[in-house]
C-alpha cells in the first residue's frame, strides 16, 4: 500500500505555462496532490525548453527537456484543447470533480474561456481559483504582459542591483519564477486550510510584481526618511570587509563578511602576519567601511594564494563567515548535499534514452515525509484516466475526443522542433 503523503486527495486543475505558476503547483504534487497540467498542441513553449540528452533534440523531444521535467515534477498531463465547445464542456467536468483550478494567463483570458471565478463556482461551489499574473487583475497594468525578467525590473529589485557606481543589473533570470511560484503554493495551502475549516472556497488574486516588492521592504522604509539605498555589488551598507575575492585557479572565488571588531581580529588571526593588517586605518568598522577599496585589493592579493575550499575551511576554523562561490558542476558533486540526500536522481522509465539526470530537491526535511520525483509526464500520458475516473466520460465519448483532436498525445505535425539543444533562456 502506498505511503500517503499530506495532500493526499486534493486535485488540481492547472492551465499553466512556463515558470511560475508551474513551480507554485509541483509543491502541492511533492506532497501528495493529483496536479493535471492541462495543456495543448497549441502552447509547446515549455515542452521545448532542454537542456536535452547530449545537447540533441531526440525524435519525441517533447517528453525528454529536462527544465520541463524540474518545473513540472510529480504532475500528470491531460492534453485538452478547452478552448474547443467539447474541451470546454469536458473541462466543466473536471471542475466538479477538483478542489483547485489554476492559471496563469493574463487578465480576462479566463473569463473568455469561460473560466472565470464566477462561473466556476456554478460548476462547483466550493472550488479554489488562483491566477499569477504578473501585475494583478486589478490596477492600471492588470493587461501588461511580462516575463520573470520584466517583473524583477518593474518590482524594484533591478535597480538596487549592480556594481558600485554602475547602471541597475538584473538579479537573476528566474528570481522571480521561484519567488511567485513558492508564494502560489502558501497561497493554495491557506486557501485549503480556510475551505476545511469553513467549507467554502476562494479566489486568489496573485501579483508577481507585489512578491518582488516584498524582498526590498528595507529599501521602501528608507525611502519614506529621506534615505537612498545605493548600488554596492557585493559590498555592504557598513560592513567591511564584505565582498567576494578570487582565489587560485580559473574564475575561483569566496566571499567573507567581518560585521565587528571581534569578527576582523579572527580575519586578522586567519591571514596571519602581513603587516597591513595591523595598519591602524583598519581598527575600526568606519574606517574599515571608508578604506573597504584598499581593503579589498589586500585581501584579494591574499586569497588568490588559496584554494577557494581550503580557504574557507581555513577561515570558519577562526571563526570568520565565509563560504567558497560554487558553480553548477561543484553543486551537482557537492559532498555536502549528497550526505544531505538534497539532490535526487531521476531515471525516467518512460524515456529510458534521456538516462538519469540529477534534480534539486526541497531546501527542508521533515522525518517520515520524503518528497522524491518519481514522475515526469509525457504529453497527454494521463488523458484516458483522468477523464474517465474524475470526468466520468465514456470510452465512446473519448474516442470521440480524439477522433476530433480535442485531446493529444502528441504535437502537430507542422510544430517546429526547438533549434539546437534547446537550452533553457529564462
Amino acid at each position: 500500500m502506498a505511503e500517503k503523503k499530506i495532500l493526499d486527495g486534493v486535485k488540481v486543475l492547472s492551465l499553466e505555462q512556463v515558470h511560475v505558476l508551474p513551480w507554485g503547483t509541483a509543491f502541492l504534487a511533492d506532497f501528495g496532490a493529483e496536479v493535471i497540467r492541462v495543456e495543448s498542441v497549441d502552447h509547446f513553449q515549455d515542452r521545448k525548453n532542454g537542456p536535452f540528452p547530449d545537447d540533441k533534440v531526440g525524435e519525441e523531444w517533447w517528453n525528454e527537456g529536462g527544465t520541463f521535467t524540474y518545473w513540472n515534477r510529480n504532475k500528470e498531463s491531460l492534453c485538452l484543447e478547452v478552448a474547443h465547445p467539447k474541451g470546454k464542456e469536458t473541462f466543466y467536468r473536471l471542475v466538479e470533480k477538483c478542489d483547485i483550478v489554476t492559471d496563469n494567463f493574463r487578465p480576462g483570458t479566463m473569463k473568455r474561456l469561460g473560466f472565470d471565478h464566477e462561473t466556476l463556482v456554478q460548476v462547483n461551489p466550493k472550488i479554489i481559483s488562483l491566477s499569477c499574473t504578473a501585475y494583478g487583475h486589478t490596477g492600471a497594468w492588470k493587461s501588461a504582459g511580462s516575463r520573470a525578467r520584466t517583473v524583477d525590473a518593474s518590482s524594484g529589485l533591478s535597480f538596487l542591483t549592480g556594481y558600485e557606481g554602475g547602471p541597475s543589473i538584473r538579479a537573476s533570470s528566474n528570481y522571480m519564477d521561484h519567488t511567485g511560484g513558492n508564494n502560489v503554493a502558501y497561497a493554495l495551502m491557506l486557501a485549503l486550510y480556510h475551505r476545511k475549516k469553513t467549507g467554502q472556497g476562494m479566489r486568489v488574486d496573485l501579483s508577481m510584481q507585489e512578491a518582488g516588492v516584498q524582498s526590498i521592504g528595507p529599501a521602501l522604509l528608507e525611502e519614506q526618511v529621506g534615505l537612498s539605498r545605493p548600488r554596492l555589488g557585493c559590498s555592504h551598507l557598513w560592513k567591511a570587509p564584505h565582498n567576494v575575492y578570487p582565489c587560485k585557479g580559473e574564475d575561483r572565488w569566496i566571499t567573507l563578511t567581518v560585521s565587528d571588531d571581534t569578527e576582523w581580529d579572527n580575519l586578522k588571526r586567519a591571514i596571519g602576519n602581513d603587516d597591513w593588517v595591523h595598519n591602524p586605518k583598519f581598527n575600526s568598522a568606519t574606517t574599515r567601511y571608508e578604506n573597504r577599496h584598499e581593503l579589498d585589493m589586500l585581501i584579494s592579493d591574499w586569497s588568490v594564494q588559496w584554494d577557494n575550499y581550503d580557504l574557507m575551511h581555513h577561515l570558519q576554523s577562526h571563526h570568520v563567515t565565509s563560504g567558497a562561490v560554487l558553480a553548477a558542476p561543484d553543486l551537482v558533486s557537492d559532498p555536502h548535499l549528497e550526505e544531505r540526500g538534497y539532490f535526487q536522481i531521476f531515471d525516467n522509465p518512460l524515456q529510458p534514452q534521456v538516462g538519469p539526470r540529477k534534480y534539486a530537491g526541497r531546501p527542508f526535511r521533515i522525518p517520515g515525509i520524503p518528497t522524491p520525483l518519481f514522475q515526469s509526464p509525457n504529453l497527454g500520458q494521463h488523458n484516458i484516466r483522468a477523464l474517465k475516473e474524475i470526468a466520468g466520460l465514456t470510452e465512446d465519448e473519448i474516442n470521440d475526443l480524439t477522433e476530433e483532436g480535442i485531446i493529444n498525445t502528441r504535437p502537430k505535425d507542422d510544430e517546429e522542433k526547438p533549434q539546437g539543444g534547446g537550452r533553457w533562456g529564462g
